[in-house]
């Protein structure tokens, strides 16, 4: 098959294109170039757009909302291809319970809103239009490709490089990399109903601190972190589950890799790299 991937410089879509390169042609969109111009002349068979705006909100809703337009209109016209939209758990906004594809968004900030916003335009479309179109949303993803202010990254030199670091209070449903890729494969194999979403999570929180000790046992070193036991931000949240029901049901997916051996893996993998 031939994938046109967006955001390839960031952390998901940089490791859908090196797990999908193997065995398939992979084009990767060039930042600032004309989506329509780009799938006009690669004509791919499925699109997976992860491209984000996360921090600058001048840009926000133009890249969280205005590409995934683009993109749609071009498969509109374009209907043997599929298209994969990169959603966030974090559209569901603060709950108490685990979050299944059937909750309704409740966004909290301009992230938020502008990926529910993106959400909506797929199933939209997807149901008018009568296209495959599938959301899947990554709840909190670690891994080799992380940026380096990201939690894991962080304690990778808090522990190899000695790199003091504060960790905070806080709660995550952390799904490894490597299984989440491996998710996206597996829905690929499916048709999608229209207006499609599939959660993908490891459906156990764990908490920062947790995280921390279970880095502890893997590496069996302490590292310089001062632990703080209280939220860094005052919109974080005391729970974050996802319900793993319809993924296991629809798609046959079920996560391989423990908090443990996810970070086991991911050390192998930085330090293969920087040795």
């Amino acid at each position: 098959m031939k994938f046109f991937i967006s955001g390839t410089t960031g952390f998901l879509g940089q490791s859908l294109k090196e797990h999908f390169e193997p065995n398939h042609e992979v084009i990767e969109y060039i930042r600032g170039a004309s989506l329509t111009d780009m799938l006009n002349i690669c004509q791919p068979d499925v699109i997976i757009h992860c491209a984000g705006e996360i921090y600058n909100a001048d840009r926000m809703f133009t890249t969280n909302v205005g590409m995934v337009e683009e993109i749609l209109e071009w498969v509109k016209r374009n209907k043997t291809c599929r298209m994969i939209q990169i959603g966030s758990s974090s559209e569901y906004g603060p709950v108490d319970y685990p979050t299944s594809e059937q909750d309704p968004i409740n966004p909290q900030n301009a992230y938020e809103a502008t990926k529910g916003a993106a959400t909506l335009l797929c199933q939209g479309y997807s149901r008018q239009f009568d296209l495959q179109v599938l959301v899947a949303r990554i709840y909190s993803g670690y891994g080799e490709y992380e940026r380096p202010h990201r939690l894991f990254p962080t304690l990778y030199r808090a522990f190899f490089a000695n790199a003091p670091m504060k960790l905070y209070a806080g709660v995550h449903d952390f799904i490894y990399i490597e299984d989440f890729v491996r998710g996206i494969e597996l829905a690929l194999n499916k048709q999608w109903p229209r207006g499609e979403i599939v959660n993908f999570g490891s459906g156990q929180m764990a908490t920062n601190l947790e995280v921390l000790q279970a880095w502890e046992r893997v590496t069996g070193r302490t590292a310089p972190v001062e632990y703080h036991d209280h939220f860094y931000r005052a919109h974080d949240t005391k729970f974050w589950c996802c319900d793993t029901g319809y993924a296991a049901s629809e798609y046959e997916f079920e996560t391989e890799y423990s908090l443990e051996q996810g970070i086991e893996d991911m050390i192998r993998k930085l330090n293969d790299k920087n040795n």
